[in-house]
């Protein structure tokens, strides 16, 4: 339910600002790019644009962690694991037992993005090129 909140949550608030981000660079980004032919003024017009992306992305998932945690809290009930009812927050959103229940995958690539600090260069450089172009 925490999961499904938070994704709601983070298209809501998240899709609004890409939207004027969107908005903004329309109107101003590329005809500012179209002005100037220099490789170093499209990179100077963009750049703003993506660090503006990247930080309200992270802000509106930071926001929608809170609210999804704050609106299970109040409003969720386990629904079939009756088991669950005395205590429930504690039990179903226990570290260990996520841990447990999550897929070997998962873990193994959490595991190695974790230490491997190049990948993440790596992966941060592909995803900042998928959101410029």
């Amino acid at each position: 339910m925490k999961q499904l909140l938070f994704h709601v949550s983070m298209l809501c608030l998240f899709l609004p600002i890409l939207w004027m981000i969107g908005i903004s660079l329309n109107e101003y980004g590329f005809p500012l790019m179209e002005k100037y032919h220099d490789k170093s003024i499209k990179f100077f017009v963009a750049l703003p644009y993506c660090l503006l992306i990247a930080a309200s992305l992270y802000g509106s998932a930071w926001m929608a962690e809170r609210l999804s945690g704050s609106l299970v809290r109040k409003f969720g009930k386990p629904g079939e694991n009756h088991q669950l009812e005395a205590g429930w927050p504690d039990k179903v959103f226990d570290p260990a037992s996520m841990e447990k229940n999550r897929s070997v995958f998962m873990r193994n690539v959490d595991g190695w993005l974790k230490d491997n600090v190049l990948a993440r260069v790596i992966f941060g450089l592909i995803i900042g090129l998928v959101i410029v172009m």
